[in-house]
Parts: structure tokens; sequence; C-alpha cells
């Protein structure tokens, strides 16, 4: 799809006041206008919203800024809006306060530049084209001219080599770009260097190798090989699984200390029970039972029917539980929370009911005001504000008493003054028109207020609680109000229950181990004797005492674990010198690794330099080669297609002109391309710079061919011709030319806009650029300004109409 320009709005952009709306869809565009109505600032609006500035005038006045808002502008501010097809991004919108630009222009980067060199040429920039176009920026190596040449000649792949292989022709320029290269130059004693370091790693890593095999051989004992290398690999598993079983010894060593002990503990307890103590137990262990009995039947009774009752409506409490304080506690708090439940459900069904009510009255106020207001409404139904906008603009014309519309003497049916009637009648039009704006604007704010009220109503509606439900929430409530004022009666008697459980549970379990400490102490000394030839000791004899045997037993399996416990350290210190070994082997076999590498980087280095050396070689000659080639495509291009279109536009309008302006051909292809222009004699012969050899007119006529040249030769990017009255030096036979080279442009899929202040130049070339085919457009603007200094710009589409005329 190509690329074309739609549509520009002018918002008070320098001489242009008000709001211009036009449409640019054409390939065409003819702009009329006198000097001053602003014919310059509108091909400058469509440079501001393509490119967000206006180079044209930064050339002249690098604070153009401040003057592109009209000085009438209401806000102190301009705007452009313009729309393309084909682009990315289809539309933009800049604007400027005089101090800033705001938004972006809808083209970036080279587009820009290409739309400011090849598509626009602003009116004062005809005369000093050729020295734009040949200007040099100091931060840029090349002028517009030389880097359009280079686009058309395809210059950038063959400049890209050159310019890389630039480093070949001189050895000292490879040293940041190629340090390999120097490396291979002057890098011999280093590596040797290395060499020596690596070996001297290598021999103190094989001997620290050693001496850990040596130690490890004295600690593995019977483990290890006699001779030959330690494995430790295979001597792992063997490690780990001895390891293991002295684990396992002191886990069961463990056990046997904790039962010793446990034993011991039992014989210290028997030794200092008696039969009071027994009997003591068993008194207080009946007495407990029986004060739990009387309050089972009396206080708990009650206690647990209540609890069995809230139960069945609340199942999640565990009315079973023990603890009567632990089951009173629970069913409060879950009592408690249903009553604030059905607490919030009430009130909440209270305030909906309110609120419900109110939202009802809301409504019939509401529908009432509407209602009202219609009926208002209905009343001035002839309010016209046009009208009285229109009886205005007629005042200014009233001279008398005759009517400006109808021409009757308004005295004849009057004695009040025709100007003072019309401006009775216009102040009521006003009236009458701002009390209906202001009646719509209520009826609107109203009619919304409605008809939130009545979303709000059927929510309120929705969840309404039914007359059913809330008799059962009453009664729910009342209910559990009543278990809560219950529970909190028999606080007390919850909190005795759990006291009377407490003691009665204690005094069995002291009278329980009693009873069980005396069982236990006869089957110790067989205890013992099982202890005894476990850890393979001597049994305890039938005359020994107890505690004596414990203590000695106990002795015995302290000491067996302490010695498994060294052992055991042993061990794994074995395995953290495996562990060692691997890691000082590894870093062995890697400085040999190393060793082996910087030896056959010192092998490889000198067939490194001569590879090297045979690469500088070909680059140099590749350069050579690319120099040879850019100069016979510059030579070529230049002869047979630029300077030729050049040349053609040239003459055609400017038969009589003996210089002839053309690109000047490079000397030689070995440096980079610049180009610069000069001018030869039609006889033969090479004059000066076109600047210094041409008339003024010619000049003009030069530039502007040079500029459609530029237009012809490649593939426009953006193909547009913008060109700001370029014919004011002119005559008919040159306008002529001019026009066929426009039709031309248009072939070749250019989009023309042209502005001219002659009106029968206009004319001329709306004629001669006129549709010839179906789908070809024409559109001609026509600026000028209201009496109030408003901007007026009609535009009009043309397109092709078939010849409709049959010959005789």
């Amino acid at each position: 799809m190509s690329v074309r320009l739609k549509s520009l709005v002018v918002e008070d952009f320098r001489s242009i006041r008000g709001t211009q709306r036009l449409s640019l869809d054409a390939s065409t565009v003819l702009i009329h206008g006198p000097n001053g109505t602003g014919k310059t600032s509108l091909l400058s609006a469509i440079e501001f919203g393509l490119t967000g500035a206006v180079t044209s005038l930064g050339r002249f006045d690098p604070g153009y800024l401040e003057h592109l808002p009209h000085k009438k502008s209401p806000n102190g501010k301009c705007r452009v809006s313009v729309e393309v097809d084909g682009l990315p991004s289809s539309s933009t919108e800049v604007t400027a306060d005089g101090k800033q630009v705001l938004g972006n222009g809808l083209l970036s980067g080279d587009l820009v530049r290409f739309f400011t060199e090849r598509c626009y040429l602003p009116q004062a920039a005809l005369g000093r084209l050729l020295e734009i176009y040949e200007h040099q920026d100091s931060r840029r190596s090349d002028s517009p001219l030389t880097r359009f040449v280079k686009e058309l000649l395809g210059l950038e792949a063959l400049d890209a080599l050159i310019d890389g292989l630039h480093a070949s022709g001189d050895v000292r320029r490879l040293r940041e770009r190629a340090p390999d290269f120097w490396s291979a130059r002057s890098g011999t004693a280093g590596l040797a260097a290395q060499v020596k370091t690596a070996e001297s790693a290598a021999a103190a890593l094989e001997q620290t190798v050693a001496e850990l095999e040596a130690q490890l051989r004295d600690d593995l004992g019977g483990f290890a090989v006699p001779t030959g290398e330690i494995d430790p690999n295979a001597l792992k598993p063997l490690i780990d699984r001895e390891i293991e079983r002295i684990e396992d010894r002191l886990s069961a060593l463990a056990l046997r200390r904790r039962d010793l002990a446990a034993a011991d503990a039992q014989l210290k307890a028997a030794s200092q029970a008696d039969g009071g103590q027994r009997d003591a137990a068993e008194a207080a262990s009946t007495a407990a039972q029986s004060a739990l009995s009387n309050w089972q039947g009396g206080p708990g009774a009650d206690l647990q029917n209540l609890f069995a009752a809230i139960g069945k409506r609340l199942p999640g409490i565990a009315v079973r539980a023990a603890d009567p304080a632990t089951v009173h506690a629970s069913a409060t708090a879950a009592v408690e929370t249903e009553v604030q439940r059905l607490q919030g459900i009430d009130l909440q069904t209270v305030e909906d009911d309110k609120a419900l009510s109110d939202v009802e009255e809301a409504i019939r106020q509401g529908t009432s005001r509407i209602s009202s207001i219609d009926s208002e409404l209905e009343r001035d139904h002839g309010a016209n504000q046009e009208l009285a906008q229109a009886l205005t603009a007629i005042s200014s014309h009233i001279q008398g008493e005759v009517c400006p519309v109808c021409s009757r003497d308004f005295s004849e049916i009057s004695d009040i003054p025709l100007a003072a009637h019309v401006s009775e009648e216009v102040q009521q039009l006003i009236a009458a028109a701002g009390r209906v704006q202001a009646l719509m604007r209520d009826r609107s704010s109203t009619s919304a207020a409605v008809q939130n009220a009545q979303r709000h109503q059927r929510e309120l509606t929705a969840r309404r609680v039914s007359d059913d439900q809330r008799d059962r929430n009453k009664l729910d409530l009342a209910q559990f109000t009543e278990w809560k004022t219950a529970l909190a009666a028999l606080a007390e008697a919850a909190s005795q229950g759990s006291r009377f459980q407490r003691e009665a549970s204690t005094a069995a379990g002291q009278l329980s181990i009693l009873t069980t400490q005396q069982a236990g102490v006869r089957g110790l000394r067989a205890e013992l004797v099982q202890h005894a030839q476990a850890i393979g000791m001597a049994v305890p004899t039938s005359d020994e005492p107890l505690q004596a045997a414990s203590a000695r037993l106990m002795s015995e399996v302290q000491r067996q674990e302490e010695t498994l416990r060294t052992a055991l350290s042993q061990h794994r210190h074995i395995l953290e010198r495996f562990a060692e070994l691997g890691q000082r082997r590894g870093e062995h076999q890697e400085a040999v690794a190393k060793l082996a590498e910087t030896a056959a980087i010192q092998a490889t280095r000198s067939k490194q330099r001569e590879e090297s050396e045979r690469r500088i070689a070909v680059a140099r000659d590749l350069v050579n080669r690319a120099q040879a080639l850019r100069t016979e495509k510059v030579r070529q291009v230049f002869n047979d297609e630029l300077n030729a279109v050049w040349r053609e536009l040239f003459i055609r309008l400017a038969p009589e002109e003996e210089f002839v302006p053309e690109f000047a051909l490079p000397l030689s292809g070995n440096g980079a391309v610049e180009a610069v222009l000069e001018t030869r004699y039609r006889s033969g012969g090479r004059g000066g710079n076109p600047r210094a050899m041409l008339s003024a007119g010619n000049l003009n006529t030069a530039a502007l061919t040079l500029f459609m040249a530029l237009n012809l030769s490649v593939r426009p990017v953006l193909p547009w011709l913008i060109i700001d009255d370029p014919v004011q030096s002119m005559d008919d036979v040159h306008i002529a030319q001019f026009a066929a080279l426009l039709r031309t442009l248009k072939r070749e899929g250019r989009q023309v806009i042209l502005a001219v202040h002659d009106r029968q130049l206009f004319d001329y070339l709306a004629l001669e650029l006129s549709p010839t085919f179906n789908g070809d457009r024409l559109i001609t603007i026509e600026l000028g300004r209201s009496a109030d200094g408003i901007t007026t710009a009609p535009w009009t589409p043309r397109v092709f109409e078939p010849d409709k005329a049959i010959a005789a």
C-alpha cells in the first residue's frame, strides 16, 4: 500500500486564524490565495504535523516556536492534526504553546530527514536549496546530497567493507581490534613463564597427594592395601558399613542406659514407700470419688441436660467432653456468637425496611419532577437559539426602518423602531433557549437519580427477609438468650465439676503408682541379669544388693559408649581424608591439563601468527578491489543516471542557458564519495559551482529541477512532493514545461501539493493537472479571510469525467 496524505486540521497556526479542516486525499492538491492569506503557513502545518518541528523556519530563526501560535489565538496555542495512509501510525495531533511542542509527529528518524530534504521545498529555501544540499554538518561526515548519492548508488555496503578493513593497512591499528594477533607477536616470553609456573604447581600437588596417601594408610590399618594407590571409592563402602555398625551399637547402649536409670529410680522410690502411704492414698481416692458422684447427681446433671439441648441446635459443641469447664466455655462462646448473629440480622432487617421506604419515596418524587419538567419543556418548545443568532447577524445590516430581508417598511405596522424590535425578539429567544437548556440538564440529572433509586430498590427487595423467617429469627434469639442466661448461672457448677474430676483422677493415679512400685521391685533382679548378659558382665548374685548391681552395670555401659564414640570419630576423619584426597587428585589433574594446554598454545602461536599475516594480506587485497569497484560504479551512475535526469529537466525549463548544472564526477575512487556540484558549457568544458555561474532566475530553476531529479532518480520512501510557489520568475513557456513535469511526477506515483498566489496560474494548473483517468483526483483549496479576520479555506475535489463529445 502506498503512503498517502489523507487530511489536515489546522487551528490558529501562524497566519491561519480559526480552525480549518482540509482533505488532501488526491494525487494533486492545488492551493491558491493572495499573499499573506496563509499558503506558506498551510504547508508548514503539514511539516509540523509530520515531523513535530518546522525545519524550514528553524534554518532562519532558532526561536521560531514562539511565533507558531496565531497572535489572536484564544488560548495562546496552535494545533495541527494529520492523517496518513500506509504508515504504522495513521494519525497524530501536535500542539505548541510558544515555548514547547506537545505531541509527536508521525515520522521519526530517517523519515524526518527524508521529508525535509526531498519532499518539502519551501519558498524561502528555493534560492538557497543548492547551498542547503551541499552544507556539511560538523557533526556528520557527509552532506544531504552525499547521503542521497550513496543511497542511489548502494555504496553503503562497499563503504562499510572498506571502513571495516581499514585496520589492515597498518598492523598498529590491530592492537585493540585483534588482541590475539598481538599475543601471537609478543606473547612468547609470557607463555614460557606460564609453562614453568604450571610445572611447579603440578609438582607441588603431586607431593601433597603422596603425603595424604601415607597418612591414610596409617589410619586405615587393616583396611588399606599394603602397596599401590589407595582407592577411596573402593574403601568408602567398608568405612560406611563400620560407621553404621558403631552407630547401631551406640543406639542399643543408649536404650540400655535409659532402662538402667529407670530401674535405679524405681529402686529408690520403692525404698522410700511404706504401708502408711498406701492407706492414705486409698482414703484420699475414696473421698474424691464420693464428692464427684454427689456433684454428678446434682448440678452436674442440670449442666449435662443444658449441654445436650444446646448440642442439638449447635452440633459443633463437644457435649460429652470429660472436662465440664471446657464444655461450658465452648457452649458459652457458641451461644454468644449465635445471639450476636441473630441480633445483627434483626438490626439489618430494620435498616433495610427504612432504606426501602426512603428509596420508594425518592422514586415518587423524581417521577413527579420529571413530569413537571416535561410540561415546562412542552411550553417552551419554540425556543430556537439558532434563530436568535441569525437575527443578531441580520441586525448589523438594518439601516432605518426598512427590513433587509423582505424590504418592507416596519414603521407602517409599529411605532417601535425596527432595530429595537429585532433586539427584543433576540433577547426573548435567548432567554427561552437558556431556560430550555437548564430544564434539559435538570431532567437528565433527575432521570439518572430515579434510575439509581430503582436499582437500589431492586437490591433491597431481593435481600429482604421473609416474614416467616423474621418470626423464626425472633424465637431463636429468645431461645439462645435464655441459654446464655442459664450458662451464666451454672458457671460455678461447671468449675466445681472440673475440680472434682481432677482431684479424683489425681488420687487414683497416686494409688496406682504405689501399687505398681511394689509389684515392679520383685521383677528388677531378673531384668538386671538380662542387662548384664547383653553387655558381657557378670550377672548379679542373690546376695548382691540390687542398687549396687545397677550402678556396676551403668558404669560399664558408659565405658563402652565412650570407646565406640572414639572409634566413630576416627572413621569419620578417614572419610574427610578421602574427600581431601579426591580434591587434591583433581587439582593435580587440572594442573597437568593446564600445563599441556599452555604448551599446546605455545606450539600453535607461531602458526596463528602466520595465519594472521596471511589474512591481513587478503584484507588489503579485498580493500583494493572494493575501491576499484566503487570507482567504476560511481563513474557509471553519475554519467548515465544522475546527470542525465537533471540535465533533461533543467534544459526543458531553461533552454537558453549556456551553463548546465550537474554533479561533479569524482576523480579518484580511493577516498570517500563526496557529492559536489558544478556546471558544464553546452559546447564542452567544465565551469564552476552553479551558485557562481548561473543567474538568480536560472539558479532557482537549477534548484527546482535538482529537487525534482532527486525524486525521480530513486524509489521514494515517502512519495510526496510539496512545493511553495516555485514559478514566480517563470514565463508562460517555462510554466507549461513545469506543468508537464508535474504530470510526469504524478504518473510516477508521487502525491503533488503545490501552492501558488497568481489566480490565472492557479486556473491554468488546475486545468493542466485535472484528472485523466477514473480514480485520479485533484483537490483545489482557495485561502481567504472573512470580514472579522478568520481564515477561510473551502476545498473542492475534482474527479475524472469521460469526454462525452461525439464527432460529427
